[in-house]
């Protein structure tokens, strides 16, 4: 079969490009050119071998060498293709031991340190938290179907569900799925990203069959207005859903960085008359950081002394209690600012020090973060 001279490698079928991709792969390195009128031991690019191998097979003459390039970017695009970042256990082994973590000589994926730097380090970690994730998800789909996931909001878990959504398009062992929104999201109208119910479009056209819950309501709310809130029909139904949720994705965020939702509330606040010290008083109270917007000290979370609460379903105890059950994960991403790429190591700290700030199961870091938690106290 022969196309015309307008060809695109968008025209091409899914089966023809997964199958040009998968022998570029397995020929890397290992051709030979017989024909080749030097040295016979010359290595063959593994282009023209695949160019050769599509000519044979698929009767497509019109494929040369300079076509494979493309469907391999085309491949890409479709998501056929996933780096798997690399591992970093030397330093993930280190930390458990500076830090007493238990767990992680039951289960080495309880701390992953995922060996990248850099400005996308932040996406990296979420990449192998992604695939973390679907490894708890079939580990639970062999007791338990459907397994409920609960995602919390921000950039990192943004990328979680983006990226298991698309491993989910091409699984066939995926048990069906009930996804949860653990928070309304963002305040931040011109940031969609952050807020959980974007994430479920993600999943269309996934394997498995995805039930979604969402959560309905303000992102955040005064103090004494929470419990009021709560009780509305939006909220209501979500909450009384929450004991369902299996996984539990989400991330922290530090007191020192500017970029932090709550923070970024607070400081909100503060360009107002009836809250012009919010940040500052938080600050005062020795507030470190984080977790689905609830802040925290060195020494545990800070229940009252913020003025505003974020509406969502789990608090600081309930992730804790949540991380000791059975059959319960909390995976929390602990990489750099997604935005600025600052560590958020003082705000991690305290999670590996204080039993009754234990709110994971699973912690996903980068190696620049890991080295940082260990020079505190090496």
């Amino acid at each position: 079969m022969t196309r015309g001279k307008r060809w695109h490698p968008s025209q091409e079928s899914d089966e023809l490009v997964f199958a040009a991709c998968n022998r570029f792969l397995s020929q890397l390195g290992t051709q030979f050119d017989p024909h080749d009128t030097g040295n016979d031991n010359e290595r063959r690019g593994a282009a023209t071998a695949v160019a050769e191998w599509l000519q044979q097979e698929w009767q497509r003459e019109d494929l040369t060498r300079e076509k494979i390039y493309p469907l391999f970017w085309e491949a890409a695009r479709r998501h056929f293709l996933f780096l798997r970042p690399p591992r970093e256990t030397d330093l993930a082994q280190r930390i458990a031991a500076r830090y007493g973590l238990d767990e992680y000589r039951r289960d080495p994926e309880s701390l992953v340190v995922v060996n990248t730097r850099g400005a996308d380090a932040f996406k990296h970690v979420a990449s192998v938290g992604a695939d973390l994730v679907l490894s708890l998800i079939k580990r639970l789909g062999k007791k338990k179907r459907p397994v409920h996931i609960g995602l919390g909001a921000g950039f990192a878990t943004m990328i979680v569900a983006r990226r298991l959504a698309h491993l989910l398009h091409s699984d066939l062992d995926c048990p069906d799925l009930v996804l949860h929104a653990l928070s309304a999201g963002g305040f931040l109208v011109d940031r969609p990203e952050k807020v959980p119910v974007t994430y479920f479009g993600y999943f269309d056209g996934a394997l498995p069959k995805v039930e979604v819950v969402p959560l309905f309501s303000e992102t955040v709310v005064p103090s004494n207005e929470y419990e009021r809130v709560m009780q509305n029909p939006g909220v209501r139904n979500s909450l009384d859903r929450a004991a369902e949720i299996d996984i539990v994705v989400t991330s922290l965020a530090s007191a020192k960085d500017e970029h932090g939702l709550l923070g970024q509330y607070l400081e909100y606040l503060g360009r107002m008359e009836s809250e012009t010290n919010a940040l500052k008083r938080m600050v005062d109270n020795g507030w470190v950081g984080d977790v689905q917007f609830r802040p925290y000290t060195a020494e545990g979370a800070i229940i009252d002394g913020c003025p505003v609460k974020a509406v969502t379903l789990f608090e600081i105890s309930d992730l804790v209690a949540r991380a000791k059950t059975p059959d319960k994960y909390v995976v929390l991403l602990a990489g750099p600012c997604g935005e600025c790429s600052r560590p958020k190591t003082d705000a991690i700290i305290p999670l590996l020090k204080q039993p009754n700030l234990r709110v994971w199961t699973h912690l996903v870091t980068d190696v620049d973060t890991g080295a940082r938690l260990l020079s505190p106290i090496e």
